[in-house]
């Protein structure tokens, strides 16, 4: 089985070789760019929910954004009267 597998590859990749060049990379972008977008797509896929999954469920500190809103939000009730 792998000998036939082997023998059409083999002829498969001399046909190309023979081709005039244009033909060649039209043909090779009309097959690999529809299958490397997909492989593409797959690992960003994998990434995400691998990166979702590795995330931090919540922050054990809260950022400089968050602090400077208590601040202002302290100082805020600060100068109200009472």
């Amino acid at each position: 089985m792998f000998d036939w597998v082997a023998d059409t590859w083999d002829g498969i990749e001399l046909w190309v070789a023979q081709l005039w060049f244009p033909v060649q990379f039209a043909l090779v972008m009309v097959v690999l760019l529809p299958i490397l977008r997909a492989v593409a797509w797959l690992i960003e896929r994998v990434v995400d929910r691998l990166a979702a999954w590795l995330a931090p469920r919540y922050r054990a500190e809260p950022t400089l954004w968050g602090i400077e809103e208590k601040e202002r939000a302290a100082e805020a009730g600060s100068r109200r009267p009472s």
